[in-house]
C-alpha cells in the first residue's frame, strides 16, 4: 500500500515538473503571440462590420457565410492575409498544447489510480 503511494506522488511529481519546464512557458509565449496578433488584426480590421454582413447573409443561407468569409479572405491585403494566417497557425498550437497537456494528465492519472 505504502509502495503504491510513492509511486502515485513521484508521478504527480513527474507530470507537474514536465507541465511547468515544458509546456506553460511555450503555452504562455503563444498566448503573448496570439494577443499581439489579435490586437493587430483589429487594427486592421473591423470585425465588427465583417461579422454583422456574416451574420446577414446567413439569414439567406447559412452555405452563403463559408462563402462570404472565403471572399473576404482572398480580397484583402496581403498584410491582413498574414495576420490571420498567423492567428490561425498559433490557434492550432494553443490546442494542441492543450491536447498534449490533457492527455499527459489523463495518463498519469491512470498510472495513479492503478494499484
Amino acid at each position: 500500500m505504502e509502495n503504491n503511494t510513492i509511486k502515485n506522488k513521484i508521478a504527480w511529481k513527474v507530470y507537474f515538473i514536465w507541465l511547468f519546464k515544458r509546456i506553460i512557458p511555450l503555452f504562455v509565449f503563444e498566448l503573448v503571440i496570439l494577443v499581439l496578433a489579435l490586437f493587430f488584426l483589429g487594427k486592421l480590421v473591423f470585425v465588427q462590420k465583417v461579422f454583422e454582413n456574416a451574420f446577414l447573409a446567413s439569414a439567406q443561407n447559412p452555405l452563403v457565410v463559408a462563402i462570404y468569409m472565403f471572399r473576404a479572405f482572398w480580397t484583402t491585403s496581403i498584410l491582413k492575409k498574414i495576420v490571420i494566417l498567423a492567428l490561425l497557425g498559433l490557434g492550432i498550437l494553443a490546442m494542441r498544447d492543450i491536447g498534449r497537456v490533457l492527455n499527459s494528465y489523463i495518463t498519469t492519472s491512470k498510472v495513479a489510480k492503478q494499484k
